[in-house]
């Protein structure tokens, strides 16, 4: 069987996580010996290292990440394919894609990756509607199969109306890329211990809660710092800033750009914990990432990953001021021996749960019963 996946972009800016974890899953599917291709569009900015197997195409005229050569291609792909996997929705590929499945009656997976959630719902709303009205209401009504992040995602599936089948599989991650030892040039030399946010700087992602609460926190824990890591999106960082300007608080806040490969590789294993307080999250890749780096985690219940609470790798709190600075004095008065051991715990579920190859199978067995 030929699986092709699409998505709207590779690029970190335009795409969030989703183009990073739609490759990781392509290229899970190569490795344990499917017929594997991808399709998305791409500007040249992406820090991902793309395989040969992708297709990166460049966008416009217009917006909605239209692409000229996918509107070309689609009903060739569409004969030599078998099954095509749709990431995200709303999007020009989907349109072009997703009708070339349906007329030429090849089955259509549908990944939502976080597109069903409410705060994601609740934005550009006329332009969702218009894009249901054009294809989406079609592709949704023909996909003979869903992927749901979580058994949140899953609901929501349903909520939507759907009585396609729905497996469950979470994002991964490819365990041997975070295993490596980091060079040593790139090992860092720490001044204070170090909270890390890894993510898109975006107002969702909860980042100015963070940025809000640390000047009480600073001087509780006066021996530790948030590195800030992560493209700005809307121009949020500038917003931030000022807040960090306005608190007095840039000596223990740092920004660092986005980063990848080995740089993100040493950053994550050089912090001490792991800070996602974000508002709304489909199924997080980089935390997965640092659970990987065996880092405790604090994140929301907005992240969906209750195992975190369960598991001991961390701590579950509320997108809120109060709930936040709780979460996180508790966290940062932690015995260093004890984050050592939820780092551990972590570890040991991302190795029990959420090898990518297990995914990808867990998918594919799915798609042979349609």
């Amino acid at each position: 069987m030929k699986h092709l996946h699409f998505t709207q972009s590779i690029e970190a800016l335009q795409g969030g996580g989703l183009g990073k974890a739609a490759i990781d899953l392509h290229k899970a599917f190569l490795s344990i010996g499917a017929s594997s291709h991808f399709v998305s569009t791409f500007e040249g900015k992406t820090d991902l290292k793309i395989p040969k197997s992708v297709i990166g195409l460049r966008t416009g005229p217009g917006k909605a990440f239209y692409s000229k050569t996918i509107k070309e291609q689609a009903s060739k792909w569409s004969r030599e394919m078998d099954i095509f996997h749709g990431h995200g929705f709303y999007v020009y590929p989907n349109w072009a894609l997703g009708s070339a499945a349906r007329k030429n009656a090849k089955p259509l997976v549908y990944h939502p990756h976080g597109f069903l959630e409410p705060w994601i719902l609740a934005r550009s709303r006329m332009a969702k509607k218009v894009a249901h009205f054009l294809f989406e209401t079609k592709n949704f009504a023909y996909a003979q199969l869903w992927r749901a992040l979580t058994e949140k995602e899953a609901d929501q599936i349903r909520t939507c109306g759907i009585t396609a089948p729905i497996v469950v599989a979470a994002n991964g991650v490819h365990l041997e890329e975070y295993d490596r030892e980091v060079s040593a040039e790139l090992q860092l030399k720490k001044r204070k211990k170090q909270i890390l946010f890894m993510a898109r700087i975006h107002p969702k992602k909860g980042l100015k809660i963070l940025l809000e609460i640390w000047p009480q926190i600073k001087e509780q824990f006066p021996d530790w710092e948030i590195i800030v890591a992560g493209p700005d999106e809307g121009g949020h960082r500038a917003e931030l800033e000022s807040i960090i300007a306005a608190h007095g608080t840039s000596d223990s806040v740092k920004f660092i750009g986005t980063i990848s490969g080995d740089t993100k590789l040493a950053w994550l294993k050089s912090c001490d914990l792991f800070i996602l307080p974000s508002y709304s999250e489909g199924f997080s890749v980089a935390v997965l990432e640092a659970m990987t780096c065996g880092k405790p985690v604090l994140i929301t219940s907005g992240c969906n990953f209750p195992e975190v609470a369960r598991e001991n790798a961390g701590w579950i709190c509320e997108a809120d001021h109060e709930s936040v600075a709780s979460s996180l004095r508790i966290a940062l008065d932690t015995p260093e021996e004890d984050l050592a051991a939820m780092g551990g715990n972590g570890r040991q579920l991302v190795e029990k749960k959420y090898a990518w190859t297990k995914i990808a199978s867990t998918i594919i067995d799915a798609t042979h019963e349609i």
